[in-house]
């Protein structure tokens, strides 16, 4: 059965919705027509976003990750090598600083960040043993 984990979102994201919104009451409070429509776009994508941001973990051994209307990462779990708790502010599938960074091939190979990280650890970890956690208690 296929288990699905929303993504964390952090204070950051918020703040940049409530920024958002407050470019986009100012473009209708302008009447400019051109930055009343940029701005309902960038709003309907940051919403999106929010909204459409999870993991799944799959019966076959596959994780998925999906944002919104990006392409969706798969890698299946027995590529995973490593976990590592990290901070990194870069473009990733995850809506939170407090991140998991997924290595594979001895490379990074994403950055996610479940809400409930303990949980999906376990879950990777019971369908493939090996993967090493760097930094072990950061995940207790």
């Amino acid at each position: 059965m296929d288990r699905e984990f929303r993504s964390a979102v952090g204070w950051w994201y918020h703040l940049l919705i409530f920024m958002v919104m407050m470019g986009c009451v100012t473009a209708f409070l302008s009447t400019h027509i051109g930055a009343m429509i940029g701005m309902l776009g960038v709003v309907l994508l940051t919403l999106h976003v929010f909204l459409h941001t999870y993991y799944r973990v799959t019966a076959e051994g596959l994780l998925i990750l999906h944002c919104s209307i990006f392409p969706e990462k798969k890698i299946a779990i027995s590529e995973i090598e490593a976990l590592e708790t990290t901070m990194m502010p870069v473009f990733s599938y995850a809506l939170s600083l407090d991140r998991i960074m997924i290595w594979s091939n001895g490379k990074q190979w994403m950055m996610i960040s479940p809400k409930n990280k303990k949980e999906f650890v376990k879950l990777l970890r019971e369908m493939n043993p090996d993967i090493i956690i760097k930094k072990e208690n950061s995940f207790l």
